[in-house]
């Protein structure tokens, strides 16, 4: 259902300027209501609705994780000179070759084939190909670090390429290492510590701390799983492998290796038990989040978990709380498996998402990952993102997996979220009003952890105010819903800019409540893009039959 625009007289409450002081936090949580007029309201006020099926958002502005743009699963984003390039096992050859995507705004996309072309000398031509190759530039030079199979024993092995552009064409790395070795990548692969252990490894990532440089990646061991392993390196091609140690063990508590009743036994739902596709994220408060993807690709609860160490190479530890479940999930899905209520309800909505990679849009992290294309589960996967933050302790949390609009980071659009920045005045009768602007968006109803997350709304009628630093100009609106079905709301009463512009009787998008299913789709809700209104301050009016709940109020704006 379209909203309606009056171009009239409306009596409204007017909130502006009635709380009766400010706390430490900028947060008022006593609002009376007074009935106002609100001034003629100006037909060049103009806004799109993009809470219809039928709607073409504006690109400066927003996206979407559409999950047909990009074909590349296990994704890496370099980015250079406000250029970004995706790189990722490349899924129409079978990884014999790597494809990469460049975009400026992450709606178009340039496909670059073949900017690595493997040398079938050495590697193998058939069977695995390369997988989750990664580019980081040292000084004028971009390095390619991939896994594949050599041809002598069948192994998989982590190797180098090199160029000097992202695009490439990226050629066996030749040179000297920080050990005075001679290195020829035609004829051997750049890392040979897997010649000892006699097992695969694959999933390397690279992280620079200051002046030192680490590398992870992923290991099968012989008892059907998978656990990661970190080490120094002396360069971008010399591994001091005294340094090797073994930090994650998928479902247990520790690194060291123990058999059956796993602590963590989501990270573990199969005999097959993975932990790969490491990647390290370093908090503002100095701590060291490792993250990987645990189960299996092809399933719907491929996710995202994290451990955390005071060092890079840890020991790692893993947030446990006792009668909760998946307390150390950074991103994904958290339900049970097959026929479980929470797995069907994802269906149509995402699946596998992970395989994940950080990266900086101007000042803000996102995660990019993969998904399965189809939204259920074992079929192609594409590239999607999402935005990560840090709370007030210096813990890493996403908002997504998403599979609606989200808004674009400012270095993009020229538009920030200047309502996490907006003093927050509520109706007594709402509770936890102070997490309307913590960039925080609960994603599974199901997690304890969640819960308590999202602003509470009651019966009747109820208002939240953002009110500004100063006049700004807005671009965009969005309200982010609950992700309980029970909670969801179904309309705004109106949303009021003052300076004559308000938005009346505003409806989210039925297509993302699935009656069927008792669901909702996380991090969807009502969005509005604006045709740049002034405002200082903004107000909503929620009125609801039953008591429900939001998480996020967004406002775009410069």
């Amino acid at each position: 259902m379209k909203l309606k625009l009056l171009l009239s007289l409306f009596m409204v409450f007017c909130l502006a300027g009635c709380g009766n002081g400010t706390n430490s936090d900028g947060i008022i949580a006593d609002v009376p209501g007074e009935d106002k007029e609100v001034p003629t309201i100006s037909e060049s006020f103009a806004y799109e609705d993009y809470n219809s099926s039928d709607f073409e958002y504006d690109t400066y502005k927003w996206y979407i994780n559409d999950l047909v743009s990009v074909n590349l699963p296990d994704p890496y984003v370099l980015e250079q000179d406000d250029v970004y390039y995706i790189y990722g096992t490349t899924d129409r050859n079978g990884g014999k070759t790597v494809d990469c995507y460049s975009t400026v705004d992450f709606n178009n996309f340039e496909e670059h084939r073949d900017v690595f072309i493997r040398d079938n000398t050495h590697w193998s031509g058939t069977g695995y190909g390369i997988f989750a190759p990664e580019v980081m530039k040292f000084g004028d030079v971009y390095y390619m670090y991939y896994s594949a199979q050599v041809n002598s024993s069948g192994r998989r092995y982590i190797d180098v390429a090199v160029s000097d552009s992202p695009i490439g064409p990226f050629k066996p790395y030749v040179g000297v290492n920080a050990d005075g070795i001679a290195l020829n990548s035609h004829d051997a692969p750049v890392f040979r510590h897997n010649d000892t252990i006699d097992l695969d490894v694959l999933d390397q990532t690279i992280f620079v701390d200051g002046d030192k440089m680490y590398m992870y990646y992923s290991v099968y061991d012989t008892s059907n799983s998978q656990y990661i392993v970190g080490m120094e390196m002396k360069d971008p091609v010399t591994i001091d492998y005294s340094t090797y140690k073994i930090l994650i063990r998928p479902g247990e508590e520790t690194a060291k290796q123990t058999l059956g009743n796993k602590k963590y036994f989501w990270e573990a739902f199969k005999s097959f038990e993975v932990a790969e596709g490491p990647f390290m994220i370093k908090s503002p408060n100095g701590k060291y989040y490792l993250t990987y993807s645990v189960n299996h690709y092809p399933d719907k609860y491929y996710s995202v978990c994290y451990a955390v160490a005071d060092s890079p190479l840890g020991d790692y530890t893993k947030p446990y709380t006792d009668e909760q479940v998946w307390t150390n999930l950074l991103f994904g899905y958290a339900g049970g498996m097959e026929n479980t209520t929470v797995y069907k309800q994802w269906d149509g909505f995402m699946s596998g998402t992970g395989h994940h990679c950080f990266f900086n849009i101007g000042e803000q992290i996102m995660i990019g990952y993969h998904a399965h294309n189809n939204r259920t589960g074992n079929s192609r996967r594409y590239f999607a993102m999402d935005k990560v933050f840090f709370d007030k302790d210096g813990v890493p949390f996403c908002q997504g997996p998403s599979a609606t609009i989200q808004y674009l980071p400012e270095s993009i659009s020229g538009y920030k979220n200047i309502a996490v920045d907006s003093k927050v005045y509520a109706s007594p009768n709402i509770l936890n009003a102070e997490r309307i602007n913590d960039n925080y968006v609960a994603e599974h109803y199901n997690l304890i952890q969640d819960a308590s997350r999202e602003v509470t709304l009651p019966v009747g009628k109820s208002y939240i105010e953002l009110e500004f630093d100063r006049e700004y100009t807005i671009g965009g609106i969005q309200i982010i819903n609950s992700c309980d079905f029970n909670k969801c709301i179904k309309r705004v009463e109106y949303i009021n800019f003052f300076n004559g512009n308000a938005i009346m009787e505003a409806y989210v998008n039925e297509e993302h409540i699935k009656v069927e299913k008792d669901f909702i789709f996380p991090d969807s809700g009502i969005t509005f893009n604006l045709d740049d209104i002034k405002a200082s301050k903004v107000v909503i009016c929620f009125d609801n039959s039953l008591e429900a709940s939001i998480n996020e109020i967004i406002v775009l704006g410069y």
